[in-house]
């Protein structure tokens, strides 16, 4: 079941977000639960336990979009996604911040809602899966959503992910066949990056948010850089 959380202080606004979200999850036979809210106060005078997706107007009173989405990454630092609602642009950078997914921009239009809250659902269905790995005596169970790279040197595999570094054997084209995920680019033959967890990229080099430095090939900047402003502008939409 998929669980949604709507803060929005405009009533009309409220009632149209609510209408369309109940609309495309029925359309995608989605189980859910809608939950609203007219403040970031009452938000969070009653705080919604497994929340999946928060859309949040930025421009609400006393306590704004931003603002609620700090003290929701206070208590939900990783698994919760956010999309702001929004007739402006001028919050981005902060937005960044919060590591926001989207943001819709107002009058909010049915078919755009759709297509994003539909790859946000397939993101969060794909956090929750896991790469099953045969190292030596132990079957290694890695969350794909925590890989920020791979990198191999012959068939000696390290698998890096937040929590650790995992020495497997290996191919590259295996591990992208198990992982079957589009976040996940071939920047180098001897290099698989995670797009999720790229925070900038210079010439021939993609930096990741731990200022890890992973290499991108010639022949491939090209690609990969198409690649990666789409993924930045799509995140303003």
């Amino acid at each position: 079941m998929i669980k949604i959380a709507v803060c929005e202080d405009e009533k009309d606004q409220r009632k149209l977000m609510t209408e369309y979200i109940r609309k495309i999850l029925d359309e995608s036979s989605l189980s859910y639960e809608i939950l609203t809210f007219n403040s970031g106060e009452e938000l969070f005078s009653n705080y919604p336990q497994d929340i999946d997706i928060f859309f949040l107007d930025i421009l609400m009173d006393k306590l704004n979009g931003i603002d609620t989405a700090r003290k929701i990454r206070e208590i939900d630092d990783k698994n919760v996604e956010i999309i702001f609602t929004t007739s402006l642009v001028d919050y981005i950078q902060e937005g960044y911040e919060v590591r926001a997914y989207r943001y819709l921009l107002k009058p909010l239009k049915y078919e755009d809602l759709k297509k994003h809250m539909i790859s946000c659902i397939k993101e969060i269905s794909d956090k929750n899966k896991f790469l099953l790995i045969d190292s030596k005596s132990d079957i290694l169970k890695i969350k794909t959503s925590d890989i920020t790279y791979i990198e191999i040197q012959k068939r000696d595999m390290t698998i890096h992910t937040i929590k650790g570094d995992y020495e497997v054997k290996s191919t590259m084209d295996k591990i992208e066949a198990d992982l079957n995920n589009p976040n996940f680019y071939r920047c180098h033959k001897s290099f698989l990056v995670n797009m999720v967890h790229i925070d900038s990229i210079k010439q021939y080099v993609a930096i990741l948010e731990n200022k890890e430095e992973v290499p991108i090939s010639r022949h491939r900047f090209k690609d990969f850089k198409i690649k990666f402003l789409r993924s930045m502008g799509d995140k303003l939409c």
